[in-house]
């Protein structure tokens, strides 16, 4: 993302006193559009959202955007130090190879420090809630330490679960994740799911990413379990076979509404189906894919089967930013037929229930949170303000 001068600026009420802000337009959520509007905030909480000037003295925030605050779902901020070192026209395959080495060889300190300046750069571009990965286990005190909120996933591969204790928090959790089916023995999947389920927090997992995974999962061999086995991980006994990796889940009960199935890329119809019966939520990271696959996901047909999924950027590592509103921008410029105002929700509403974090945000409503973006920008005509708040240089 450019910085200038429409960069949003986060706004958070942070003292219990009363506040009235007020700005050219307020977008509350998708079909909640007010002209000249005022937001009433107590106790750090939004108490009211309308059209009519309440008394009091107004903190005008200018003729600008009044909205919420973006998700960023999906994450990697321990790969921020491997921007721009990573290969992505040899093959899936060769990447994770050469990521694996690349981060072995940037040292712990390195990966912190870039983590660090990642999260800066996300806050500046308006993300204030995320679900980050880390398979390393050393962002969660980074996130602790700053002003983002949302859930920090202990990744997990192979066959083994540590010990480790999920934790629901009022601003960053603390949760599991499975890396994905092709990675995580069957075994390892249902503990870390129960784990999660114990504690009521989501559970995260990758799947349906790569022809790779397809094809270990259907046939039980291949390129992948391959190099499985070059990482030490005998894949041969695992229960799978002739199945999808979507079937795979929903098989060993991973699938329900408190789980987040990211990328769902090599999916068909039968999948996504098989995804809306079970609530799942989806994460999708399409310039990610583009970078990585070579495709992108279906959204139209996700739509169609009533999944409507969230946002996220996945890692520096595969992708030149870690900003929604790129990704917004990049959705709109390669699904024309999506309207503005379903690709507003993938960044807020949608990525908010994903995370379970929608009592608080995602929308600007009476009792969530009184934090909100404010968006610089001279909008004209209530018509445009989803295409103008999501193309905005």
């Amino acid at each position: 993302m450019s910085f200038s001068k429409n960069n949003p600026v986060l706004i958070s009420a942070d003292s219990q006193a009363s506040q009235i802000h007020h700005a050219g337009w307020i977008v509350a959520d998708e079909n909640t559009v007010i002209k000249d509007g005022y937001i009433e905030v107590e106790n750090q909480k939004i108490i009211h959202v309308s059209s009519d000037r309440p008394k009091g003295k107004i903190i005008d925030q200018g003729p600008g955007i009044l909205m919420p605050p973006l998700v960023n779902t999906h994450l990697h901020l321990e790969l921020s130090a491997l921007k721009n070192l990573l290969p992505f026209d040899q093959g899936f395959r060769h990447w994770v190879k050469v990521l694996l080495e690349k981060r072995e060889q940037l040292g712990k300190e390195n990966l912190i420090s870039a983590a660090e300046q990642a999260i800066q750069t996300l806050i500046t571009a308006g993300v204030l809630f995320v679900g980050d990965i880390s398979t390393l286990n050393i962002t969660k005190k980074i996130l602790e330490n700053s002003a983002l909120r949302g859930i920090c996933f202990h990744e997990f591969l192979g066959t083994r679960m540590d010990d480790f204790k999920c934790e629901k928090k009022k601003e960053i959790s603390i949760s599991v994740a499975g890396h994905a089916p092709h990675s995580s023995s069957p075994q390892l999947l249902t503990a870390l799911k129960q784990n999660t389920r114990a504690s009521g927090v989501p559970f995260s997992i990758h799947v349906a990413e790569s022809e790779d995974e397809s094809v270990f999962i259907r046939d039980k061999k291949g390129g992948w379990a391959d190099f499985l086995l070059s990482r030490g991980i005998d894949g041969s006994k695992w229960e799978i076979g002739g199945k999808t990796p979507v079937a795979h889940l929903k098989s060993l009960g991973i699938l329900d509404s408190d789980t987040i199935a990211v990328h769902v890329l090599n999916a068909d119809v039968n999948d996504m189906q098989i995804m809306a019966r079970s609530n799942a939520h989806v994460c999708i990271c399409p310039r990610s894919n583009l970078n990585l696959h070579r495709k992108l996901p279906d959204i139209p047909m996700m739509i169609s089967c009533g999944i409507f999924p969230a946002l996220g950027t996945d890692s520096l590592a595969s992708c030149d930013s870690l900003s929604i509103f790129d990704e917004m921008k990049f959705i709109r410029q390669h699904y024309p037929d999506l309207s503005c105002e379903m690709i507003f929700s993938m960044a807020t509403i949608n990525g908010a229930r994903a995370l379970k974090l929608d009592l608080q945000t995602g929308t600007l409503a009476p009792d969530k949170n009184a934090q909100f973006l404010y968006l610089p920008l001279d909008v004209k005509h209530k018509k445009n303000i989803f295409q103008e708040i999501i193309c905005h240089e």
